[in-house]
């Protein structure tokens, strides 16, 4: 087997002088595979670690023979086990060495260095777990093929992925061979993820929601652990407000490997917004030069039209409700019921019955014998997945490694969901005995996403107004129809969503986001949370009752809650600003925020917000797409000039590739900011 000298080496690395940190640790491993170097240690024993070197943070997989072992020489030829002599090395005297004309045995120090098998996990794109859990296979990044492979003689491959999964460094994905398959994470998704698992939401379920305060306790475990990216994040190639949507996807994130070096001076032909604040500062430009930039950018910000008084209505009530009905049961104009909900909300008598329209379990336009055939079709699906799990035996348990860890992680997540609310208040609750179904039914009806930390947050709610299993459970699959990308595995979803908040942020409010922007803050991770589970941390249980179901409606747009978030970023502007608020500050006094939102004064001024983004002049695609308008049709004008100008925002921006030494820096960088941010207490 061939190997290179960057996913295998034997060599001392300058950077990594000095001893590492042992993150984990495995003895009694067995060397199978490997590339032809190792070719003498191959069928040896030793151990298996996980080792971090820094600074700059890089993780290795090291191997080390065991010295005092060897291994018997048949059993090159077995498959899975190898016969181990334990018996100590010694080496033979000169006498010795005469009679059998050998020589003396090399013992140096040096020698042995050379036998460690060290390989960064850069270097690697994969983990397979084979044969029960006995064999252990890593897979280059480069081509997909065999790097490595270890054959563990106790059988406790599977304890060595678990310690790299909790130290967020791997995850699953879904197998399509036999055993298991890990994909190992980038860095900034590690970090994403160790955020993620740093929520401590199940400490968070457990707080009140009163005058006393949990924020001294969970800066540190939440927000303070947020990674800080604006190191390493590159500014977009095309200025947010003026491209179109056939030119760049607004999911897709900025490459890490390019970066801005110049603006070239050029007159807006588009006739689009170009923000200020999306300008990046070069190094090489001069303090007066960034200031003459400036002032000519601020000079071609538009003024947006003054924002609309909005005013909230009064909720849905039963004689309304009961008017919409016909005479057959269905709802006769269910656009006029959803304007109600938007604007008012639902009395609590009505909801367990007009949820189930908000979330796609009913149709408007359903029957009421149409509702009862679908409540017993649904309720026959629901007890068929619900028998599936129950009826698992132990050992099925113990050869499901999948199924087990998300049944684990949801018996430790239901104990400390919402006690302090009465619906699932005291000991041997059996409402929690019913969201632990409900949870567990989920992951038989989708596997693939399965259990994440947090849903439990999203379906108790749901649960406590319906106060029935079956009902509750396709409820709750209609939220995470919804809010599913929130979940996924490379937290694509939530990255999407911060750089759709960022780009509103920016046009809304760019006096705000330019503070932010020189502030190294507009990442806008702080704003994880909210994101995650609909601000249910961030309001009462009432009022996150009556903020979902306005949301649930999707007026005014598709992506309103976006626009909360930026009609609370709103709120705290003058605060923020005149503070002097840092990027440590902004998250502390995020976190603050909790319990102290004004839940109607945010949804007035996230609307007045749509409708002053919707009625400006020369409103971006980007925009649009977010907000859900039409998008405009490219400027033919300049049709029969053979250079596009009609796609010119203005600006034509040089783009490099970053050299190994600028992309070293900017990975000091990103670490230096989470060093920062994970360490930083709050007294």
């Amino acid at each position: 087997m061939s190997g290179t000298s960057t996913s295998s080496t034997t060599n001392t690395d300058d950077s990594l002088a000095g001893a590492g940190n042992i993150l984990c640790t495995h003895d009694g491993v067995l060397l199978k595979k490997a590339s032809a170097e190792h070719i003498a240690d191959l069928n040896n024993s030793g151990s298996l670690s996980l080792v971090e070197y820094g600074p700059p943070r890089r993780l290795y997989i090291e191997w080390k023979p065991n010295e005092n072992i060897l291994i018997a020489d048949d059993s090159q030829d077995q498959e899975d086990w190898a016969l181990v002599d334990t018996i100590s090395r010694r080496s033979r005297t000169i006498s010795e060495c005469k009679a059998f004309n050998t020589k003396p045995m090399e013992t140096s120090t040096g020698s042995l260095k050379t036998r460690c098998i060290r390989t960064c996990l850069e270097d690697l794109s994969g983990i397979e777990v084979k044969h029960r859990g006995q064999t252990l296979r890593f897979l280059r990044k480069l081509d997909g093929t065999l790097h490595s492979e270890f054959f563990f003689q106790h059988g406790n491959a599977d304890l060595f992925v678990r310690s790299m999964r909790q130290l967020h460094i791997i995850d699953m994905t879904p197998s399509t061979r036999s055993g298991e398959e890990y994909v190992i994470l980038t860095t900034e998704t590690q970090k994403l993820k160790k955020t993620f698992a740093e929520l401590d939401i199940g400490e968070i379920k457990s707080s009140n929601m009163g005058n006393e305060s949990w924020l001294p306790h969970k800066v540190v475990g939440f927000l303070v652990n947020i990674p800080d990216y604006v190191s390493q994040k590159a500014p977009p190639r095309v200025r947010p407000g003026s491209l179109d949507a056939k030119e760049r996807q607004i999911s897709s994130p900025p490459s890490d490997n390019y970066q801005m070096v110049g603006l070239a001076d050029s007159s807006n032909t588009s006739g689009s917004h170009s923000r200020g604040s999306s300008l990046d500062k070069s190094p090489d430009m001069d303090s007066s030069g960034m200031e003459n930039v400036k002032e000519i950018d601020e000079k071609i910000v538009p003024s947006l039209p003054e924002r609309r008084t909005v005013e909230r209505g009064k909720p849905l009530n039963e004689n309304q409700w009961l008017e919409f009905m016909t005479p057959e049961g269905r709802v006769s104009d269910s656009k006029r019921v959803l304007e109600i909900i938007f604007h008012g909300g639902i009395e609590p008598s009505l909801r367990p019955e007009v949820w189930k329209y908000l979330l796609n379990y009913y149709q408007w336009n359903d029957s009421e014998v149409e509702k009862i055939a679908r409540r017993k079709e649904k309720s026959m699906e629901y007890y068929n997945m619900k028998a599936q799990w129950l009826s698992m035996t132990t050992t099925q348990e113990a050869n499901f490694s999948g199924y087990r860890d998300r049944k684990c992680q949801i018996e430790k997540d239901v104990k400390r969901t919402d006690r302090s609310l009465e619906y699932f208040a005291g000991e041997d609750n059996p409402n929690l005995t019913t969201l632990q179904g409900i949870l567990m039914t989920y992951v038989k009806y989708n596997f693939d996403l399965g259990y994440v930390q947090g849903m439990s947050d999203l379906l108790a709610p749901i649960l406590a107004i319906m106060e029935n299993e079956v009902d509750a459970f396709w409820c709750f699959v209609g939220f995470m129809d919804m809010v599913f990308a929130n979940f996924d595995i490379d937290q694509a979803g939530m990255k999407t969503q911060f750089n759709q908040l960022r780009t509103l942020l920016e046009f809304a409010n760019p006096r705000l986001f330019k503070y932010m922007k020189n502030h190294d803050s507009d990442n806008m991770y702080f704003c994880f949370r909210w994101l995650l589970v609909w601000y249910k941390r961030e309001f009462s249980n009432e009022d996150i009752l009556k903020l979902w179901e306005c949301l649930w409606t999707k007026l005014p747009c598709p992506n309103f809650h976006i626009l909360i978030s930026v009609a609370i970023l709103d709120q705290e502007t003058d605060i923020i600003i005149e503070s002097k608020y840092e990027f440590t500050e902004i998250l502390k006094h995020v976190n603050e925020l909790s319990g102290n939102i004004d839940l109607q004064k945010t949804l007035k001024i996230a609307e007045s917000i749509y409708y002053q983004i919707k009625e400006a002049e020369n409103l971006p695609n980007e925009i649009r797409q977010i907000i859900g308008e039409p998008l405009l049709e490219p400027d033919h004008r300049d049709e029969d000039n053979s250079s596009p100008q009609s796609f010119d925002d203005g600006f034509d921006e040089l783009v490099r590739e970053l050299t190994p030494e600028e992309m070293k820096r900017k990975q000091e960088l990103l670490e230096e900011a989470c060093e920062r941010s994970m360490f930083l207490q709050y007294m």
